[in-house]
């Protein structure tokens, strides 16, 4: 029997409620819950199609908004880093309260993969697929072009705009506005050799070696947001994860382009999102490999 997705609200630790939804698993129930981590400014809805396909393959989905973004957007944004360190905190408690029996899994999408080690639950995931995601450090652009494009960004697109509207706006890359506090850290992150970083510009990352399990990571040819080179160096984030890598040309799937944002969209053929259901469940030990 289908069910329609449900609308829920988590409760961040510090109190701050977020915008969810849970999609339950159809027809049989394959045992494993997905969380699925936002890229940067992307509200919830953008995953819905991705996140039904999962759920009719028995799998449960969770999906939320993070604080500032989507129907999260109540209340104040203060820094990105509380959307891996409270967010993506909250998500998790609730999937394991929800279905304590079930294993866990994880997809990150851009942003959504860079900040797993800022949760101590990541050691509780069984799988992890990354699409898109990537270190922003510009120097790991290919071009000298690209270089400069990403020096302008974080140098001085994002925080000029930012200081003089209050906000990022959003159609400077393809996403909702970012608050003041999120554009701002997002930014000087992006002028860190290290990326994700404290104040003090070290190494923000305290739980990454609790990822233990096997980690995916698609990257696509055609994405000037997470270039190769940029995706191959979030791998070291994850010293302890059994990691994958997979670069993908448009050609190898049998499309002209798919881009950032591509494989979410209802246009992707969905025996790609079939791969990264196998995937998951393969990894999670819910299904046998193929012979």
């Amino acid at each position: 029997m289908n069910t329609e997705p449900e609308a829920i609200t988590l409760t961040a630790s510090d109190g701050r409620r977020l915008a969810a939804t849970y999609y339950a698993p159809q027809g049989s129930d394959a045992g494993l819950s997905l969380q699925i981590n936002s890229a940067t400014a992307v509200p919830r809805r953008y995953y819905d199609a991705f996140a039904r396909h999962m759920a009719s393959r028995g799998i449960a989905v969770l999906s939320f908004d993070y604080r500032g973004i989507g129907e999260s957007r109540g209340g104040p944004a203060a820094a990105m880093e509380h959307w891996g360190a409270l967010d993506a905190v909250a998500a998790t408690a609730w999937l394991k309260a929800k279905r304590p029996q079930a294993r866990l899994a994880l997809l990150g999408h851009s942003f959504g993969g860079q900040v797993l080690g800022l949760s101590p639950h990541l050691g509780d995931f069984a799988a992890v697929l990354l699409v898109g995601s990537q270190s922003g450090y510009w120097r790991h652009w290919p071009s000298l072009r690209a270089k400069l494009r990403m020096l302008t960004l974080w140098y001085l697109l994002i925080p000029v705009l930012t200081r003089l509207q209050g906000q990022m706006p959003g159609a400077i890359f393809g996403g909702e506005p970012l608050p003041r506090g999120v554009a701002l850290q997002w930014a000087r992150w992006g002028r860190s050799r290290h990326y994700i970083s404290d104040e003090q510009g070290q190494p923000l990352r305290p739980h990454n070696h609790l990822l233990r399990a096997p980690l995916l990571s698609i990257s696509f040819a055609d994405d000037t947001i997470a270039p190769r080179q940029a995706a191959d160096a979030l791998m070291a984030y994850y010293p302890q994860a059994q990691v994958e890598r997979r670069h993908v040309a448009p050609a190898d799937w049998g499309l002209e382009q798919i881009g950032h944002f591509g494989f979410f969209r209802r246009a992707m053929p969905v025996r790609h999102w079939d791969m990264a259901a196998d995937w998951l469940l393969t990894q999670a030990g819910l299904m046998t490999r193929a012979a």
